[in-house]
């Protein structure tokens, strides 16, 4: 039984005790009027009679006002109960690539509304269909993220933080905060939503001397400002190259522009961290209908913090 029907059925039980008393109690008073004045007697016996019954129609029309104003009282009082702490500090967006065969094509995202310095983990926090019942829990993701190496640890989001929350798989293996080097992760592989591309630019980088030879130098140079952001450059690309490029440019272009060396001469960068988390489900089947259902974000104590429909 639903909590607020028995208060309800209490509620009703005063009224109609209330209601009956009125009349009765009006009744006895008429009754010793009716012996002070008999020649009233009939008008008065027909009066009581009709107030009476509009006075109790009148009365019960009112109970059901109140009942209804008790009723929505309760709903709020039950729904503000499973709300948590953290309601309004993260809000969901509608989900993305719902009819999508591949699962890494469907997500959806949370933002922040934080205040400065304020933190909040949502590690542990999960997501619930309230029409399939089926849930998944938000994982850890690598704050220095290497592809394949699980080095994760708890998502804990500050002001202006935006999490991914990928249904499918992660084409480097593990879930992650992107950061100033990440875009290096979009070559060969595909990324929903796209990474970032703003890896800084090789030729924006402490460049050494490849050659003594002026020109041979410049044409190293020249070669560099041409690689775009965020791209490699491998063996076949060298073959490529004129012979009178310098061996010590080719290396430098096949060794030093990848990300692992992004990382190591940007990592004390005040700018090096991102604030975007890509957090994969790792869930192939169904969570969630296609159409006509809602999805509730919980808190780690099952307290629903957002809710989206559709």
């Amino acid at each position: 039984m639903n909590i607020k029907e028995p208060l309800i059925i209490i509620l009703v039980l005063f009224i109609l005790v209330g209601l009956a008393y009125s009349p009765l109690k009006k009744a006895k008073t008429n009754r010793n009027n009716i012996s002070k004045n008999i020649s009233s007697i009939g008008t008065n016996n027909k009066n009581l009679g009709y107030s009476s019954n509009k006075e109790v129609a009148a009365n019960i029309k009112e109970a059901k006002k109140d009942i209804k104003k008790l009723e929505q009282s309760l709903d709020k009082k039950i729904k503000r109960s499973k709300r948590s702490p953290y309601y309004d500090k993260i809000r969901m967006s509608n989900i993305s690539g719902l009819y999508q065969d591949n699962p890494n094509e469907e997500y959806l995202s949370l933002s922040t509304n934080l205040k400065k310095n304020e933190t909040l983990k949502i590690t542990d926090w999960y997501l619930k269909s309230e029409v399939t019942g089926y849930y998944t829990i938000i994982g850890q993701a690598a704050l220095l993220p290497f592809p394949f190496a699980k080095t994760e640890s708890n998502v804990v989001l500050q002001q202006g933080d935006r999490v991914y929350l990928i249904k499918g798989f992660s084409p480097i293996g593990i879930s992650f905060r992107t950061n100033k080097c990440t875009g290096y992760f979009e070559e060969n592989r595909t990324f929903y939503p796209s990474l970032s591309l703003q890896c800084p630019l090789s030729k924006d980088e402490n460049l050494p001397r490849f050659s003594n030879v002026y020109d041979r130098n410049d044409e190293c140079l020249n070669i560099i400002e041409r690689i775009p952001r965020c791209v490699t450059r491998d063996n076949e690309f060298i073959r490529d190259l004129p012979d009178t490029v310098s061996s010590a440019c080719k290396t430098y272009i096949t060794t030093q522009i990848n990300y692992n060396t992004c990382i190591a001469k940007h990592l004390g960068d005040t700018d090096f961290p991102g604030n975007e988390y890509r957090i994969y489900l790792n869930k192939f089947g169904p969570l969630w209908r296609t159409r006509h259902d809602k999805i509730d974000l919980h808190d780690e104590k099952g307290l629903i913090v957002d809710s989206i429909s559709y």
